[in-house]
């Protein structure tokens, strides 16, 4: 096989996974058009908002929680503290008087176990988990609870929209690309079902619910598991969240890191799921927009490196060449941004390749790391 057509095929794939792939699902949503009964009920629901160290939110959190148009007799709001060592939960104390409870779990177990515990507490019909960080429209609950009158729905997954008050270019990259997701969401949504939720608004039938090993990232591997149970996971674009984007490339570079590993281990727990025969849309949506985005820093080093094997042979090739100064031109402009950045001078333009960068060699980052170690079930959050 010749280099050109090597690096054809690469290309072909970076291309399917970035843009085929969302003009597949697009299409197929609309074909299939799978929609979700919704109707107005009220089953009693248990909001958990996950908690360590946030001293300086959780009460923002539990005023905004206290909000929600949700019937206030149906609606029990708790924080789950994983071993907090700050005033969360004297914070969290102090509006007891208001029905916010308190369930602490000792030794900081991490966000998954933690919620593990808090869930084999309750007897709520829907639990709702969200994060200290994230600001809730006041009628979400009752968009996310709507879709549970359809039987086949077991978890809901909740629209978040990035709120980028410094205008930087990591806030504009990041902001850019989940409005990408969130059009991929809705199409998966019509297919059938989606293979992943928003772990600062994701609903679900309690009942339904699988204890995850302490170090699985649950808002990955829990909606896997209720695709394995025969239940759909579906996206409501009406049931609307807010947080505010990362500024710095570091900080998102780290939590970049650690979800998509999270992402590699759950799905390697969750594994059964990949099964074309069994579980054939499922299985397309992983390979397609996860597995293969997981190896994207992968087949762009192997294009660049066959470009430049393929130009220092034949030098006349003009797709090698034209291809080579497209890959250099992109990378320099993303280090150009990187540089701009230090300097305190923010373009959103620039921060579209910066971010691509930053997402891929974290994911590349995350296969070395899945392949050599086990993950933690802990880590420091960066405010």
């Amino acid at each position: 096989m010749s280099l050109t057509i090597l690096a054809a095929l690469i290309l072909g794939l970076i291309f399917y996974t970035y843009f085929g792939y969302m003009i597949l699902v697009l299409i197929l949503g609309k074909l299939r058009n799978k929609k979700v009964i919704k109707e107005e009920i009220r089953p009693k629901v248990a909001l958990m908002i996950a908690a360590y160290n946030e001293e300086t939110g959780i009460k923002e959190k539990i005023e905004n929680s206290l909000k929600l148009t949700y019937p206030k007799e149906l609606l029990r709001i708790i924080v789950v503290s994983d071993g907090s060592t700050d005033k969360t939960d004297e914070i969290t104390a102090s509006y007891s008087d208001r029905g916010v409870e308190l369930i602490r779990v000792e030794g900081r177990v991490g966000k998954t176990e933690a919620r593990n515990v808090a869930v084999s507490k309750v007897e709520e019909e829907i639990i709702v988990f969200s994060d200290g960080t994230t600001v809730f429209e006041e009628n979400a609950i009752e968009m996310l609870i709507r879709n549970f009158a359809d039987p086949e729905v077991g978890m809901v997954s909740g629209h978040l929209k990035y709120q980028d008050k410094g205008e930087t270019k990591m806030g504009a990259g990041q902001t850019l690309y989940w409005k990408y997701e969130c059009a991929i969401k809705r199409a998966q949504t019509y297919m059938g079902t989606l293979t992943g939720s928003l772990g600062c608004m994701t609903a679900f039938r309690r009942a339904y619910y699988s204890s995850l090993p302490a170090n699985i990232i649950e808002d990955f591997t829990e909606p896997l598991m209720f695709v394995q149970k025969g239940f759909r996971v579906v996206f409501e674009e009406d049931a609307v969240c807010y947080e505010e984007t990362t500024t710095k490339t570091q900080s998102e570079w780290q939590m970049r890191v650690r979800v998509i590993r999270g992402g590699m281990t759950g799905m390697l727990y969750a594994r059964k799921i990949l099964n074309p025969f069994k579980f054939p849309v499922p299985a397309l949506q992983l390979i397609s927009h996860k597995v293969l985005r997981w190896l994207i820093p992968v087949f762009g080093c192997l294009l660049f490196l066959i470009t430049c094997l393929g130009i220092s042979i034949d030098s006349s090739n003009a797709f090698l060449g034209i291809l080579f100064v497209l890959q250099l031109g992109f990378y320099l402009t993303a280090l150009m941004a990187l540089v701009f950045e230090q300097l305190g001078i923010h373009n959103k333009i620039l921060g579209i390749p910066l971010y691509f960068i930053v997402v891929n060699s974290a994911a590349l980052m995350a296969l070395i790391k899945t392949l050599t170690s086990s993950l933690e079930a802990t880590w420091e959050t960066k405010r």
